[in-house]
């Protein structure tokens, strides 16, 4: 045994391992069955000492070119899952934008104009002062008929020698004006017209900006022409977008020199507009209305500097116009070609809305005063 471990010593370098780590080290040289468990030094390439290894039984060393985990890793695949999401949300989103916009495009007309279609009760059917009307029908110069309704004033009216001829908004039909060209005819004597555009009220054709201008024009030139039978001035009153349909069409009717649109002696515009893109722009601000929108009716202020200075206009506009705000209305006006206070007047019923203006104080005795002074002109 002694010679043995003299043996052993020999065996070891003087000097690179510490005494232990020799002995150790010829322990493992001279017992193999321990050689799994004790390490044992390997060297590099370049002939120095490297790192020891452990060998354990049933357990496979790990791999060095392995990425490293931790912080960095965990922060790393943090990000990419957030980019991947992010990019999934902006899909997603982008195509539910574009879905909404190709929607409206294809249905706004839907969402701007809401026509009863159906044709009213027939005349006979109606209570027994409104027998004397007259149902008319229009041709335009586009091949639609309009149907529309006559009520001469009153023999004894007030305002006798005024013919009204009413473009209505986007609702309804000419039947749901009757209660209002009742009490207009009733309390200021003068004759009313009631048209609807193509598309309302029996009318034929569908309705679009450029054919309710030309609804307008061939409503003007029927009223103008029964006018000058009756002895009498025509005066418009246009409600809501019936100012657009009215204010271009005398716009469209200057500019083709035709004389019907001269015969014009004054008009109204209760709750009018100076175009509907702006008031939807201010509703769906994250919309491009401005590509979207067909009928935009852009034109209506520029009509409306077209009229003649001359002429009276009166604008009747609610202070609380829940659907065509004051300043629509206010614009409008500013466009008007004439002169504020003098052939042009502004309105504003206060507490008033978009629908219910009839029904405030002083509503009638300026539409009065109005025709009169249409009449002394």
């Amino acid at each position: 045994a002694i010679d043995a471990r003299a043996r052993i010593t020999a065996s070891v370098p003087a000097f690179g391992y510490p005494p232990r780590h020799a002995r150790a080290l010829a322990f493992h040289r001279a017992s193999p069955r321990v050689r799994s468990i004790v390490p044992s030094p390997r060297r590099s390439r370049s002939g120095e000492r490297g790192a020891t290894t452990m060998s354990t039984p049933g357990r496979k060393a790990s791999n060095p070119g392995a990425a490293p985990g931790g912080p960095v890793g965990t922060a790393a695949k943090l990000t990419a899952m957030a980019f991947t999401t992010t990019k999934t949300v902006a899909t997603v989103a982008g195509c539910g934008y574009v879905g909404v916009c190709a929607l409206l495009y294809f249905v706004q007309r839907k969402l701007q104009y809401f026509p009863t279609r159906e044709d009213p009760p027939a005349v006979r059917t109606l209570p027994e002062p409104c027998r004397d009307i007259e149902e008319i029908a229009i041709r335009t110069s586009d091949g639609e008929t309009l149907k529309a309704w006559h009520w001469p004033a009153p023999s004894n009216g007030k305002h006798k020698k005024v013919n009204v001829l009413q473009l209505h908004g986007n609702a309804g039909s000419r039947h749901n004006r009757l209660y209002w060209a009742h009490h207009l005819r009733n309390k200021l004597g003068c004759g009313v017209t009631l048209l609807d555009y193509r598309g309302y009220g029996g009318s034929t054709g569908v309705v679009t900006e450029p054919g309710m201008i030309k609804d307008g024009v061939a409503g003007v030139q029927w009223a103008s022409t029964r006018a000058a039978e009756d002895g009498c001035k025509l005066v418009l009153h246009l409600e809501s977008i019936g100012s657009g349909a009215g204010v271009c069409a005398l716009g469209a009717m200057a500019d083709a020199g035709d004389a019907a649109g001269k015969t014009v002696a004054g008009v109204v515009a209760e709750g009018g507009l100076s175009s509907c893109v702006e008031i939807a722009e201010k509703i769906f601000t994250w919309l491009p209305l401005r590509l979207l929108m067909k009928d935009k009716w852009l034109g209506v202020c520029r009509a409306a500097g077209k009229l003649s200075p001359s002429m009276p206009f009166l604008s009747i506009h609610g202070e609380k116009d829940e659907i065509v705000p004051l300043w629509c209305g206010k614009k409008l006006f500013a466009a008007v070609a004439g002169e504020e206070g003098k052939n042009k007047i502004f309105h504003e019923v206060p507490r008033g809305g978009h629908n219910n203006l009839m029904e405030m104080p002083g509503y009638f005795p300026k539409l009065d005063a109005f025709y009169t002074k249409v009449e002394e002109a």
